[in-house]
């Protein structure tokens, strides 16, 4: 993965060891603050728009290389956003991260459920690997938390949270911050869609919509067509046979009926 990726917003991979009991990774040693330090401190926990936007373009910038590059983070939270005295970013711990085409889904053989609740994609609460929409997910989950000072989700357990990711759409952010600019609230709302099919096409995508926002055209949001679970289906399923069923019965009763009236 080292090999792949030289980005001046992604932390370098200097060298790793797979061959011994214990796998490692060695990292560029980066000295600053993590963004989740940064909105911790903040008061409320809000940064300026413009700063908003500088570091979610580094951010896309970044990912958009590495996805380019068939290099999938999915673990993109404040916690792994480093901020450099200059006020550049850096994205860290790509312990988890997928490379395109590796039979290896982490670094610890873990399933594809893999990364933190609040700012997982619903597909890779799932089981799903997470490619490059999921990562699309996590950024618009960190902006929408920077713009209006908490995630879109929140529960008082991890169970909670989950299932409101896999079950429920987002709020509008304008719910809770009616001041942001109707293009960046259209980017944010189009990034963390619950259905990936209606996310962007790509990291590179939302970055340019971030570098353009005067030309993006404000949609109003709409919530997804309501999700229907597998188990749903088959009980809705299984009351539609037992019907026809039923109505069949009533049909062949009324017609042995005609016909025992017409024989007599």
């Amino acid at each position: 993965m080292g090999s792949r990726l030289h980005h001046p917003h992604v932390q370098r991979l200097l060298n790793t060891d797979e061959q011994r009991c214990e796998h490692y990774l060695v990292m560029e040693y980066i000295q600053g603050r993590t963004l989740r330090e940064i909105l911790e401190a903040a008061s409320p926990k809000l940064l300026p728009l413009d700063e908003v936007i500088r570091i979610t373009t580094q951010i896309c910038d970044a990912l958009a290389y590495c996805h380019e590059h068939g290099v999938f983070h999915r673990d993109i939270k404040p916690e792994n956003i480093m901020l450099l005295e200059d006020g550049n970013v850096k994205i860290i711990d790509f312990g988890v991260a997928l490379l395109e085409g590796a039979r290896r889904v982490t670094w610890r053989g873990l399933s594809g459920t893999v990364g933190t609740p609040d700012y997982m994609a619903p597909e890779q609460l799932q089981g799903a690997r997470g490619y490059a929409s999921a990562d699309i997910y996590a950024v618009g989950v960190m902006l929408y938390e920077m713009l209006c000072g908490h995630v879109p989700f929140e529960g008082e357990n991890v169970f909670a949270v989950i299932n409101q990711h896999v079950s429920q759409d987002p709020p509008s952010i304008q719910k809770f911050n009616p001041a942001i600019p109707p293009p960046l609230a259209t980017v944010v709302m189009h990034a963390i869609r619950r259905d990936p099919e209606r996310r962007y096409k790509s990291m590179r995508g939302m970055l340019q919509d971030l570098q353009h926002l005067d030309a993006v055209i404000p949609v109003p949001y709409k919530p997804d067509a309501p999700h229907m679970s597998n188990t749903r289906r088959q009980v809705i399923l299984a009351v539609v046979i037992t019907l026809a069923i039923c109505l069949a019965i009533i049909a062949f009763g009324i017609l042995a009926q005609t016909m025992h009236h017409v024989i007599h």
